[in-house]
C-alpha cells in the first residue's frame, strides 16, 4: 500500500509518496512566502496552498502512473493556527491570517482576566497564535467578512474541502483554537461565548487519523489521482513530527528547530497539576495528549543575524561549526535574549524583545552569534524544565535545519543536561503522518508498532552531556532569566 503525504509548512508544501514500510518513492516541493505587513500583520494568499496542493498531487499521480505504482491513501499534516474565511463552495473570501500574525495582541491582553478559566477548559491561556483569537478579531474588526463566511477554516480544513467536498477538522487543530474543550474534544459553549464565535461557522470535529472523505470526481479530473481515494487527517505538523521522531511513549521530548522552536512530549491524560507554563493539546494519536512549549524565533533569528552581520559569508553554516567549537561557553561575557517576536511559553509575553547584553569593545560578531545560539538553547531548556513538572524526561530527539550542525548539537546536550539524539531521516513530520495513516488503514496496530516498522533501518546519533559544561550553562541560564525579569 502506498501513501501520499501532504506536509503543509510555513515556507513550502511537500508531497512525499511512501510505501507502507517508509520507503520514499517520490518527493515534490512547492515554495511560497507570507505577506508581511505593518504592525506585525502577516497574511498569505490561500491560493498558495490550494495551487501547491493541486500541483503536488498532479505530479505525484503522474509519477505513480508512469512507474505503475498506486496512491492508496492521502494523508494531510499542516501548520495549525492560520485562519481562512471561506464560502459554501470553499472559495476563500480573504487572505489567511497567519499563525505568527500579531494583530490580536491587544485583544488577547484585554482578555487576561479570563486566563485561568480558558486554560482550565482548553489547556492554553489566551494567546495571539491560536485561531480563536483571530476569529474574534475578525468578528470585531471585519464584521461583514465574518458574517459572509460560511466557515472559518484553518489551512488543513480548506485543503480537505478541496479534495473531498467535506468541511471537517480534527482534534489537534481544535486544540490550537482556544475553542475546544480539551477533555470532551467538542466545541465548548463557554469558550465560544468568550471568543464570540458562532459554532456553525466551525468545521465538525473528528479524531486524528479519521478518514475525512474521499477524493472527488472533480479533484480526480484536476489532478489525475483516482476518484474515491481516502483522505486522512494525520493531525498538526508538530504532533506528527513528534511521532516521527519516535516520541510514542513518555520520557522523551521532540524538538523541532525550524522557523520557531517547538517542543512536544506525550502523556496519556491531562495532568492533574497542569499549569499554564505549558500548553496541553490533543495528540495525533487518537485519545492521547501532548504537552507543548515553543519559542517564536529560532532559525529566523539566525537568518536575521546572518543577513546583518555575516552577509559576505558564502559558507555561513560551515563557519558556524568553527565558531561554536572555538568560543567557550558564555561567549566571553556576551549574553542574548532571543525574543525577536515576543515570548510564548512559559508566560506568553508579546511585548518581549530581543536583547544583547554584556557587550564590550572586545566583543566580536562571533561572540554575539554564539551568545544568540546559546540563548535559543537556554530558552528551550526553560521549557524542558516546565515539562518535567508533569512527566519525567530522559532524552531530547531533535530535527530541523539547525540540527544539521554537529557543534550545535553538542552544545544542546550540554545546555539541556540530557542526551540529544538526531535521527538520519529528517522527514519526521511526514513520517509521523505516515505512521498515523498506516494505523488508520490497518497496516499497523498502533503508532509504536508503526514507528518500529517504518523506521527500523533509520540510523541515529546521540550526543552526550559534559556535566562540567552543563553546570556553567545552568549559571548562564539563571543569569539570562534574571536579565529578562529585570527588563519586564
Amino acid at each position: 500500500m502506498n501513501f501520499l503525504i501532504l506536509d503543509v509548512g510555513t515556507s513550502s508544501m511537500r508531497g512525499i509518496l511512501f510505501r507502507e514500510d517508509g520507503t520514499m518513492l517520490h518527493t515534490v516541493q512547492k515554495e511560497y512566502q507570507v505577506i508581511t505587513l505593518e504592525h506585525g500583520w502577516v497574511e498569505q494568499n490561500p491560493l498558495d496552498f490550494k495551487d501547491s496542493m493541486t500541483e503536488i498531487v498532479k505530479e505525484s499521480a503522474a509519477f505513480a502512473a508512469q512507474m505503475e505504482e498506486s496512491i492508496d491513501a492521502v494523508a494531510l499534516t499542516s501548520q495549525r493556527s492560520s485562519v481562512i474565511p471561506v464560502d459554501r463552495e470553499g472559495n476563500h473570501l480573504g487572505n489567511a491570517q497567519m499563525w505568527q500574525d500579531k494583530r490580536t495582541v491587544p485583544l488577547c491582553q484585554a482578555m487576561e482576566e479570563h486566563h485561568r478559566e480558558i486554560f482550565r477548559l482548553c489547556g492554553s491561556r489566551v494567546n495571539p497564535v491560536f485561531s480563536g483569537a483571530k476569529m474574534k478579531w475578525m468578528r470585531q474588526n471585519q464584521p461583514e467578512l465574518y458574517e459572509k463566511a460560511y466557515k472559518l477554516t484553518v489551512i488543513p480544513d480548506y485543503l480537505v474541502y478541496h479534495m473531498t467536498g467535506n468541511f471537517y477538522t480534527d482534534h489537534t487543530y481544535g486544540s490550537r483554537s482556544l475553542l475546544m474543550n480539551l477533555k470532551t474534544c467538542q466545541w465548548d459553549d463557554r469558550l465560544l461565548e468568550l471568543f464570540e464565535v458562532d459554532k456553525e461557522k466551525l468545521c465538525e470535529l473528528k479524531a486524528p487519523g479519521s478518514i475525512l472523505g474521499y477524493t472527488t470526481k472533480e479533484f480526480s479530473e484536476l489532478t489525475g489521482i483516482a476518484e474515491g481515494v481516502p483522505v486522512i487527517s494525520a493531525g498538526g505538523d508538530q504532533q506528527c513530527g513528534m511521532l516521527g521522531q519516535g516520541v510514542v511513549k513518555q520520557g522523551q521530548v521532540s524538538l523541532t528547530l525550524g522557523t520557531g522552536g517547538f517542543l512536544l512530549t506525550t502523556c496519556r491524560e491531562v495532568p492533574e497539576n497542569l499549569d499554564w507554563d505549558v500548553v496541553c493539546n490533543a495528540s495525533s494519536e487518537a485519545g492521547a495528549y501532548i504537552l507543548e512549549a515553543s519559542m517564536l524565533t529560532c532559525t529566523s533569528a539566525m537568518e536575521w543575524y546572518k543577513r546583518n552581520f555575516f552577509r559576505e559569508e558564502t559558507d555561513f553554516y560551515g563557519k558556524l561549526n568553527d565558531i561554536l567549537t572555538e568560543i567557550p561557553a558564555g561567549s566571553h561575557g556576551c549574553l542574548a535574549l532571543p525574543y525577536f517576536q515576543g515570548r510564548s511559553t512559559p508566560d506568553w509575553n508579546s511585548d518581549a524583545t530581543a536583547v544583547f547584553a554584556g557587550i564590550t569593545l572586545n566583543t566580536s560578531r562571533e561572540d554575539m552569534l554564539k551568545a544568540l545560539l546559546e540563548s535559543i538553547c537556554m530558552e528551550i531548556s526553560n521549557n524542558i524544565a516546565s515539562f518535567e513538572k508533569y512527566v519525567p524526561l530522559e532524552k531530547i530527539l531533535i530535527n530541523g535545519g539547525l540540527s544539521k550542525s554537529e557543534a550545535f548539537n553538542r552544545m544542546q546536550a550540554d545546555i539541556y543536561g540530557k542526551p540529544v539524539v538526531r535521527m538520519d531521516n529528517a522527514e519526521s513530520t511526514a513520517i509521523g503522518a505516515l505512521m498515523v495513516a498506516s494505523v488508520t488503514m490497518g497496516r499497523y496496530q498502533n503508532v509504536e508498532e508503526a514507528f518500529a516498522g517504518i523506521r527500523k533501518n533509520a540510523g541515529a546519533k546521540e550526543y552526550k552531556v559534559h556535566e562540567a559544561v552543563h553546570a556553567v550553562y545552568e549559571e548562564l541560564r539563571a543569569r539570562m532569566n534574571d536579565t529578562y525579569s529585570r527588563l519586564q
